[in-house]
């Protein structure tokens, strides 16, 4: 008797054949959606990476050579002055 009610209690909570059953789980066509949104999605990733690191080379080049060639220079009749006043006090 024990059996039978508990195979009664089990149908009771059985959702009907015609509905479907929720589950957390995906099928096949979804997971390849992912997984090609995925390896999409990495590519892109990776260029933009890859993008930002070469102009930021271009720039620190770019700095490094301006401040080679110009920007790092400083005035000599300016540094003369400054001696100047130290040498009066």
């Amino acid at each position: 008797m024990s059996d039978h009610a508990a195979a009664t209690a089990q149908d009771s909570h059985a959702p009907e054949a015609g509905t479907p059953l929720a589950t957390p789980d995906f099928d096949r066509q979804e997971l390849a959606m992912f997984g090609d949104d995925d390896s999409h999605a990495v590519t892109v990733i990776g260029k933009m990476l890859s993008g930002f690191f070469f102009y930021s080379l271009l720039i620190m080049l770019g700095v490094a050579i301006w401040t080679m060639t110009r920007g790092g220079q400083v005035d000599p009749h300016a540094q003369q002055s400054h001696h100047a006043e130290d040498a009066d006090e």
